[in-house]
């Protein structure tokens, strides 16, 4: 098998296996989160970021269409992959595009110290995006909360309401489509305890925290700007 055919392959075999590797994903989370938070007024720092998460949206929907995936694993419905596409067109200072950005430091954050990989072998671009999409992710959500996070009033319930409103919208799709978009079919961990209940229970924990994000974010940059 060729490089090319190992990287776009549409033959499913088994996820790969990290082993000892894995800590190297949540160490990847925290260099990256620092450097972001550092580097965030650097216009080359942010087109790296913006640029190399655009072209990898772009190759694995790419992927998605060639590999005719269907449509319970190919729509853009899991937390993360939303976020990306927010994080990327919505309009700056905004609510929206600020909650779009704590949830995609939650996602990419859970993405890589609990990954879930296609079973295709390494360096699969399924797997490629897996890492370099959360990376990118997460760089570019802290990026845009140094630079543009608001305090809002009454955030807390407007995080709630977001919360509940994306939920729902990836319940009907798994209800529509047989998927396990935003994982809510089949949680891991907690394991699946029927549709309904799934979706409480994954609405409730991700609310509280991304609340716990929003406070932290709200923290430290009123201490930043204090110190400043």
């Amino acid at each position: 098998m060729t490089l090319w055919e190992l990287f776009f392959t549409s033959k499913k075999t088994v996820p790969p296996h990290l082993g000892t590797w894995y800590f190297l994903l949540p160490t990847s989370l925290v260099i990256i989160a620092v450097l972001s938070i550092r580097f965030a007024s650097s216009k080359g720092y942010r087109n790296f970021w913006y640029w190399g998460q655009l072209i990898q949206l772009l190759i694995i929907n790419a992927w998605y269409i060639a590999a005719r995936l269907p449509l319970s694993e190919a729509l853009p419905f899991y937390h993360s992959r939303m976020a990306m596409w927010m994080i990327l067109f919505a309009p700056n200072k905004t609510f929206f595009k600020q909650y779009f950005a704590l949830l995609g430091v939650f996602g990419s954050i859970m993405a890589l110290v609990y990954p879930v990989f296609y079973p295709y072998p390494f360096p699969h671009v399924s797997s490629v995006n897996n890492v370099f999409g959360h990376w990118a992710l997460l760089a570019n959500c802290l990026i845009y909360l140094v630079r543009y996070y608001k305090v809002e009033k009454g955030d807390t319930w407007k995080i709630c309401r977001m919360t509940l409103g994306v939920n729902a919208i990836i319940f009907l799709a798994n209800l529509l489509t047989g998927g396990n978009y935003g994982f809510m079919s089949n949680p891991p961990v907690i394991g699946d305890h029927g549709a309904l209940v799934n979706y409480l229970i994954v609405t409730s924990l991700m609310t509280g925290i991304l609340i716990l994000i929003n406070q932290f974010v709200k923290y430290k940059l009123k201490n930043r700007q204090l110190i400043n």
